[in-house]
């Protein structure tokens, strides 16, 4: 990483565009212990959210319009988010979309950003799930 200095000799340049320039330098970039990329949730949840906050997982398996396929998937991603999270009181809701698909959406206290993407990552393994958000 190159160092530019802004050296102004008394023009007329703002403090809003140095912090801009220096912004775009990656000067206020956080210090990264883990990748933060499009396929992540981190330093953007870490910054959006106050925790420990209740969270809405949503996902979307595949049954097939069998009744006994969706309530064991709605049983499964209940299962998944009450052991990582560590929250008893659980809501989890269950809506079929169309006759192949079943959404459920499950709310839990958590307590970090790095939860959050555990419990979808755990999610995604489900032979079942075909879409989480």
């Amino acid at each position: 990483q190159s160092t530019v200095k802004i050296d102004d000799h008394g023009s007329d340049l703002t403090d809003r565009f140095k912090y801009k320039v220096n912004a775009l330098m990656g000067k206020y970039d956080p210090v990264q212990a883990e990748s933060d990329n499009e396929m992540s949730d981190g330093n953007i949840l870490q910054a959006m959210l106050k925790f420990p906050t209740p969270y809405a997982f949503n996902v979307v398996g595949k049954t097939n319009g069998d009744e006994e396929v969706s309530k064991e998937y709605s049983e499964k991603v209940h299962q998944i988010v009450s052991e990582i999270s560590g929250d008893a009181e659980l809501k989890s809701h269950v809506f079929p979309r169309g006759k192949k698909f079943t959404k459920v959406t499950t709310e839990a206290v958590v307590e970090s950003a790095s939860m959050i993407t555990l419990i979808y990552d755990k999610l995604d393994e489900l032979e079942c799930t075909i879409m989480r958000f």
